[in-house]
């Protein structure tokens, strides 16, 4: 799920969650993401806009990890979360990604 989850109405993130983690179960999901604090580092982006026109949010690094720790508690997987792109100390990387095992 490469770019794909910042596309999804919110409202629709909980039918997403059970497709994939409950009902097709893989033993591996990796799930990328934009990073919405590097925002800041675009010169071109106005203060509180997204990175592209069809994003429906942009997580946080720690809102981010909060949903994936939450995914992985309530259906059974392990979740590491990785950095992509050239780390900022004090934003971070511009992408955020999670790799989901099933334990």
């Amino acid at each position: 799920m490469v770019a794909v989850i910042e596309h999804l109405d919110l409202a629709r993130l909980t039918a997403f969650e059970r497709v994939l983690f409950e009902f097709t179960s893989p033993k591996t999901v990796i799930i990328t993401t934009p990073n919405q604090e590097y925002n800041v580092k675009f010169d071109n982006l106005p203060a509180g806009k997204l990175r592209h026109s069809d994003h429906r949010f942009e997580w946080t690094r720690a809102e981010f990890q909060q949903w994936g720790n939450n995914i992985s508690e309530k259906f059974g997987y392990s979740v590491q979360f990785i950095p992509i792109g050239q780390e900022n100390t004090v934003v971070g990387a511009p992408t955020q990604m999670g790799i989901f095992t099933k334990a």
